[in-house]
């Protein structure tokens, strides 16, 4: 890293702490105004101030979410520290941490290896195809584990395919498909099931603190898994559309394949870790009517299982490097603060501030499509998506239930559409293939643009008719 660019970050992170710090200071000493306590005011304030270190990156993000929970209790916010740190004991934080089982579970097998060299091996010499599989496989993965998770594996197997056959850096249409096209994957799996992505998570924990729903496991799916089977095609057209991939020699694939891809029979280890990766999404399917087969419950138990002795699935240590706690620390803090809005009424300030903008005005439908679309710029613009869901979810419930729109609509839509930009590569499932230097930070919009307009009309669309005229909550 250059001098200038340590300098621009220092600025950065420095601003970021500066006006992180004024808007806990206006919430603290701004009187009560436009209905709103102080109280009220002072976790406006920490929200922002909070929004700010993590825009910033002054911070780690899971050291704000703990500095936040703490002003919450020394300022006065709240009125204990359990009530303060309230998010670190919910089912939801716990979830998150548990969930990583499913990543652990693909890591250390061989399980995704051989599902990837199945879909090369379909697609043989045809590199559009190629790059159709390995978007598939990338989606797949993303499902049932962290959407970084999926595109690191996937980026294990590409990255040497794109060196066996020659593709320079920067140059080769093939590498910036493979690369655009697993990154896209990624964020396109990661919508489909409730595990699928850590957004995907907290807005199920705000819409069960706001209201007391839980989605269910396969109501979820009822809304994400069409949207992705017709968001892989179209994202793959438009890649190769705008970057048509090079040929390579025949014969080339076969040889990756017979070399990286070469294995045996499955193993003890390979065994254990498919029959936990299907009873898990089975126990979380089975617990739409069974109530003791909760999520982070069944969560739980598969986190539980990868430690005992015998099954020989990971070490602690491995799993410390492998499991994101800052991301647990980052989900306490949110929760945290999304519980003192609501406790001093700044949420149903912010609902009513939404509320009387004149959407109410708009047929449902046309509603949805404007938030959407403001939804996708804001966080093209501004990549906080944890912090957009926490401050327009909680609105979009009021105006749920005022409307009579089923709950799980704008939950699912607002992570379906904040999770990733198809646009610039800010997400960090984008910043990992962008690393590569086989695309510029400018031809993602090239390709992607259209994929996002694609996003949107389908996801509002799908949603809209699967919760008003279906009938699915």
């Amino acid at each position: 890293m250059t001098k200038s660019v340590r300098e621009a970050r220092s600025f950065k992170e420095t601003a970021g702490l500066v006006v992180g710090a004024g808007f806990v200071a206006a919430g603290f000493f701004l009187p009560p105004v436009m209905g709103l306590s102080h109280e009220a005011l002072l976790s406006l304030g920490i929200l922002m101030g909070a929004v700010c270190l993590w825009f910033c990156g002054s911070m780690a993000t899971g050291v704000v979410g703990v500095l936040a929970s703490l002003l919450l209790l020394v300022l006065g916010v709240v009125p204990s520290f359990d009530v303060a740190f309230s998010g670190y004991v919910s089912t939801t934080t716990w979830f998150v941490l548990a969930v990583f089982c499913m990543t652990a579970l693909m890591q250390r097998s061989t399980l995704g290896a051989r599902l990837t060299r199945r879909f090369i091996a379909w697609a043989g010499d045809d590199t559009r195809k190629l790059v159709l599989a390995i978007m598939t496989v990338t989606a797949l993965c993303s499902s049932v584990m962290t959407d970084t998770g999926a595109v690191a594996l996937s980026m294990s197997f590409a990255l040497p395919l794109l060196e066996t056959v020659g593709a320079r850096r920067g140059e080769s249409n093939l590498g910036r498909c493979l690369m655009l096209g697993i990154s896209f994957g990624a964020l396109i799996g990661g919508f489909t099931t409730p595990i699928g992505h850590s957004l995907n998570v907290l807005a199920m924990g705000i819409l069960q603190t706001q209201t007391g729903y839980v989605v269910p496991f396969l109501t979820w799916m009822a809304y994400g898994v069409p949207i992705a089977c017709v968001m892989v095609p179209a994202a793959w057209w438009g890649l190769v559309r705008a970057f048509p991939p090079e040929p390579i020699a025949p014969g080339e694939v076969e040889g990756i394949l017979d070399g990286q891809f070469r294995f045996g029979t499955l193993d003890r280890r390979d065994w254990t870790c498919l029959v936990m990766l299907v009873a898990l999404p089975v126990l979380w399917i089975l617990g739409n009517w069974v109530d003791a087969l909760a999520p982070t419950t069944v969560a739980l138990v598969g986190f539980v299982l990868l430690f005992v002795p015998g099954l020989d699935i990971i070490s602690w240590r491995d799993f410390e490097a492998l499991a994101s706690w800052n991301l647990f620390l980052f989900f306490g803090g949110v929760l945290s603060i999304g519980a003192a809005l609501t406790s001093t009424g700044a949420a149903a300030w912010i609902a009513e501030a939404f509320l009387g903008s004149g959407i109410l005005a708009l047929p449902v439908f046309a509603s949805l499509a404007v938030v959407a679309v403001a939804l996708v710029l804001l966080s093209t613009v501004f990549p906080i998506a944890p912090s957009w869901v926490v401050i327009f979810l909680p609105p979009l419930l009021t105006y749920a239930q005022l409307t009579g729109l089923p709950l799980t609509v704008p939950t699912f839509l607002s992570v379906c559409l904040m999770a990733g930009s198809y646009l610039v590569p800010l997400a960090p499932a984008l910043n990992m293939t962008l690393d590569t230097g086989y695309y510029r930070f400018g031809e993602e919009a090239r390709s992607g643009w259209l994929t996002q307009v694609i996003l949107i009309a389908v996801a509002v669309g799908w949603s809209f008719a699967l919760g008003m005229a279906f009938g699915v909550a």
